[in-house]
């Protein structure tokens, strides 16, 4: 070995630990990127769906993540509120039972109270004994969905009548509440709860 190979081992070293180095420091930008771009495709798939459309195609349908929820929730909001009064004051003999107990899928405490209420008094008695039909007329719906939970009042009118005649009662009716977001379920598809129901209008007349 000569002279000139002893100079040029330092230098061949110095070259493979730089290109070593270079290598170390493409990996990781590599893994890097890799990395940031797995997590931004994660993110983008799992906020939406395929559905097949009634021609047997498939449709794309984005969701929205958690932190949009509230922007979207005033539709339902008004939904589960008219499903629930008309679940619970459209009643006659025959079906107040089934519709007072899907009702009360929607409501929380308050609900269940508000059905004692109507035991007690003999309301619910005079519906299946006088041969009653009521009905409800929702004339307004005011929502505060800035906060949780929710804040509605509901505005209308309550209708009795016979149906074995045409003498009927128009009741004005109020009532204010409050909605909780819970798990959504099959009997309770908006995924909210009515609580701290308030009925402020007058007790309802029973045509004569």
């Amino acid at each position: 070995m000569d002279l000139q190979t002893l100079k040029n081992i330092p230098a061949s070293f110095a070259l493979a630990k730089r290109s070593l180095l270079y290598c170390l420091l493409v990996s990781i930008i590599i893994s890097v990127s890799s990395l940031v771009w797995a997590f931004v495709t994660t993110n983008t798939i799992k906020n939406t769906a395929f559905v097949l459309t009634k021609d047997g195609q498939a449709a794309m349908m984005k969701g929205i993540s958690l932190t949009e929820v509230d922007e979207f929730r005033n539709p339902e909001i008004k939904n589960h509120i008219k499903m629930f009064h008309e679940g619970f004051w459209e009643i006659d003999q025959f079906n107040y039972e089934r519709r007072i107990n899907k009702a009360l899928y929607l409501s929380g405490r308050s609900g269940k109270q508000l059905y004692q209420t109507l035991q007690a008094n003999g309301h619910l008695a005079k519906i299946v004994s006088q041969n009653l039909t009521q009905s409800i007329e929702i004339d307004s719906i005011k929502i505060n969905d800035k906060i949780t939970p929710y804040q509605a009042k509901l505005y209308g009118k309550l209708r009795v009548s016979r149906t074995d005649q045409k003498a009927e009662t128009v009741n004005d009716f109020k009532a204010q509440f409050v909605l909780h977001n819970v798990s959504r379920t099959d009997q309770n598809p908006h995924g909210l709860l009515i609580e701290n129901y308030l009925l402020q209008s007058k007790p309802v007349t029973i045509p004569k």
